[in-house]
């Protein structure tokens, strides 16, 4: 039954979306501060997008869920339609991500996953599945690896990757065929570090300039699979002296603002490596915004966000949990999966345990797709929750 009960209103969970929010507008404020008078005017933007992503966030609990499974396909049909439609567009610095509308710009891939939660929800619910047969896990396998390809092609390849971890633990849970399961990981781990193998030791233009007796004694031919910049990235993380001053530039400058906060932080509006743009400002309010945060409040602070997400991510499980049919569980299990893979890259990336990627951290980073998708998400949480089975 469409409507909004106060009483079954999870406020947890909503307040701790209020608070990233708000907290959100002050850091993508920091991220453009240069001086009292010099202060760029994603904020506010910011703000409005919050405004969108809390409108949609309301009309989502409003309606009950059990409407998106009827609605499924069409939904995922929608979002492939979106997907092929961004390459009609000419590239925006280099790729195929967005469809530009009037006063705003929309990115497709964001709306494809929370697509993909739920067709692959509704499909794995559905009464008659046999989570036994082959044909599930290869109907869940395409499901989730349709968009994927067409993610990567953009090329977005750290957007499309989150697919597999939604995928797997969706598939976990329901018991599907778990020896494909192994072999698929195993197959999928193998060939990630094959490829990383490759990347680090493929040539170069400079290795093709050196005389025959100073070149390295491994060189394999470039690797065609993965754009200049995306091998790049990994190049950075697997070599720790590589092309600091170009390629490994951010992840360097992002290490060196998270360090340099300490325990408590520079303060408010005093973190150096943003303020005098060593953290460059294309990037400090969208994917590094935690390293803004991190210069600012310290250690104390960037515990504080952590904390946090854990308390979200604590609720969409408890979500899962107290769903009162098994598409509501699902949904609510690949959205916290979802939202765990964004929180943990995009922290991981910025003190350089993993590659430096694409993917903004929920509710603080700047971007209207991201924010108004994320609310959509958790909206979607929020709406099983409404409709929960009391114990």
């Amino acid at each position: 039954m469409n409507g909004l009960s106060l009483k079954r209103f999870d406020w947890t969970m909503f307040g701790t979306i209020l608070m990233l929010v708000a907290l959100s507008v002050a850091f993508v404020y920091s991220a453009q501060f240069k001086s009292d008078l010099e202060v760029g005017s994603k904020w506010w933007k910011q703000l409005l997008f919050a405004g969108m992503g809390l409108c949609a966030y309301g009309v989502v609990v409003w309606y009950d869920y059990q409407q998106f499974a009827r609605l499924s396909w069409w939904i995922y049909g929608g979002a492939l339609v979106l997907l092929l439609m961004v390459f009609l567009f000419p590239k925006v610095n280099g790729a195929h991500r967005w469809i530009p509308l009037p006063g705003f710009t929309l990115q497709p891939s964001e709306l494809g996953k929370i697509a993909v939660v739920v067709a692959l929800a509704a499909f794995l619910a559905a009464p008659d599945r046999d989570m036994d047969e082959w044909r599930t896990f290869w109907g869940c396998v395409a499901i989730a690896g349709l968009p994927f390809l067409l993610i990567a092609a953009e090329p977005d390849l750290s957007t499309s990757l989150t697919f597999a971890p939604i995928t797997l633990a969706m598939l976990l849970y329901k018991g599907v065929q778990r020896k494909l399961l192994l072999i698929g990981v195993a197959v999928v781990l193998v060939v990630a570090t094959a490829a990383c193998f490759w990347i680090k030791f493929e040539t170069s233009p400079q290795i093709e300039a050196m005389a025959e007796a100073e070149r390295p004694a491994v060189v394999l031919p470039r690797m065609p699979f993965l754009e200049d910049y995306q091998k790049g990235r990994i190049k950075v993380f697997l070599t720790k002296d590589y092309d600091k001053g170009d390629a490994g530039w951010n992840k360097l400058q992002s290490q060196i603002a998270v360090g340099s906060g300490g325990l408590h932080g520079k303060g408010y509006l005093k973190g150096t490596q943003n303020i005098l743009g060593f953290l460059p400002r294309t990037v400090a309010p969208t994917d590094f915004i935690f390293c803004v945060i991190a210069e600012e409040t310290g250690f104390m602070g960037g515990a504080f966000f952590i904390l946090l997400y854990t308390v979200l991510l604590g609720r969409c499980m408890r979500v899962s949990f107290r769903s009162r049919d098994e598409f509501g569980r699902l949904m609510a299990l690949g959205i916290g999966v979802m939202v765990f893979c964004h929180v943990f890259v995009n922290i991981a990336m910025t003190i350089g345990i993993l590659p430096i990627t694409g993917l903004p951290l929920p509710l603080l980073s700047y971007g209207g797709s991201f924010m108004v998708s994320t609310m959509i998400a958790l909206g979607l949480v929020q709406s099983v929750y409404q409709r929960r089975r009391i114990r």
